[in-house]
């Protein structure tokens, strides 16, 4: 599964890393960026679900690979 950002939508709420903080990070100007070297287990799911879903401005997409 690959998460995708759009910066140029993203409102920087800050909800994805005050939610995800194991995922998310802000890069300094409030717009969030992925850890690359995240494992993405099952236990993170319902919450990735969960900001995908509550993101205000519909600005983190998933995208399944593989």
């Amino acid at each position: 599964m690959r998460i995708l950002v759009d910066i140029d939508t993203c409102t920087a709420c800050r909800l994805c890393y005050d939610t995800l903080p194991q995922v998310f990070a802000d890069r300094g100007d409030g717009i969030p960026i992925v850890w690359l070297r995240v494992k993405m287990d099952d236990s993170l799911k319902p919450s990735l679900l969960e900001v995908v879903e509550s993101c205000p401005s519909n600005s983190i997409q998933l995208e399944e690979v593989g």
